[in-house]
């Protein structure tokens, strides 16, 4: 029990004379901005709070204007001699105006699993990426500024290959699809879906050209609506 205590000391021993804040330097605001919210959210940002028991952080200055722009959280894994420091929390400030702009989570391995992103630096969350294996596979947007997914982008080998979108508004808070896109290996759209009557089931498909996005080996129909496909985020609902 001494050694894994003493081990896991110097571990936060060793993290903390890595930070290049102290007490008497500027540190990173705590102010978060607003955000879309749910209960994955809630559950990852917990992996910022660093005063849990067996955390510890680091703050860097990259601009050099005296004033840290990135803050990671770090958790002891493991017990005795395999106890190490795993980075589970990233900070950042983008355009260095004091508001953080950036979260990235991260899983018991330091994986990537997540990350919220305020691209327009309105003080709102408008970009949510989940991974895979270190690839980004969906991303949910909220492009009208309302704090609610209204687009999601869903990917694979690193391509944009299907969105669905909520056009019509709704009271509801969980997103409810009524367009969708499908795209080539270019990025171009080729194939859309509209749904009239609130369904959630494609009314009308208009391709562009002759051109489809069918991938070998995903067992997915191109002609089939959305509802059809194979691929489980399809079905997947806010958060």
């Amino acid at each position: 029990m001494r050694l894994r205590s003493t081990v896991i000391a110097l571990v936060l021993l060793g993290m903390a004379c890595g930070t290049q804040s102290s007490n008497n330097q500027p540190r990173m605001v705590a102010r978060r901005v607003s955000r879309i919210d749910t209960a994955q959210s809630r559950e990852d940002r917990s992996r910022c709070d660093a005063s849990r028991p067996g955390r510890t952080t680091s703050e860097y200055d990259t601009n050099s204007d005296g004033v840290p722009d990135v803050r990671k959280v770090y958790e002891v894994v493991g017990e005795g001699q395999d106890a190490r420091p795993v980075l589970i929390c990233r900070e950042v400030d983008l355009n260095y105006d004091g508001t953080k702009d950036m979260f990235r989570f991260y899983n018991a391995e330091g994986r990537t699993v997540r990350e919220e992103e305020d691209r327009d630096f309105d003080g709102r969350i408008d970009v949510i990426s989940y991974f895979d294996r270190g690839e980004v596979v969906r991303r949910e947007l909220d492009t009208n500024r309302d704090g609610q997914v209204d687009m999601r982008v869903f990917y694979r080998e690193r391509r944009p290959y299907r969105a669905e979108r909520e056009l019509t508004s709704n009271n509801s808070p969980d997103f409810r699809a009524d367009y969708w896109e499908y795209y080539d290996a270019r990025g171009s759209i080729v194939r859309m879906g509209w749904d009239y009557n609130g369904d959630e089931r494609a009314d009308q498909w208009d391709r562009v050209d002759r051109v489809t996005p069918n991938v070998p080996g995903t067992g997915e129909d191109p002609d089939a609506g959305p509802e059809e496909q194979s691929t489980p985020d399809a079905a997947v609902s806010r958060g």
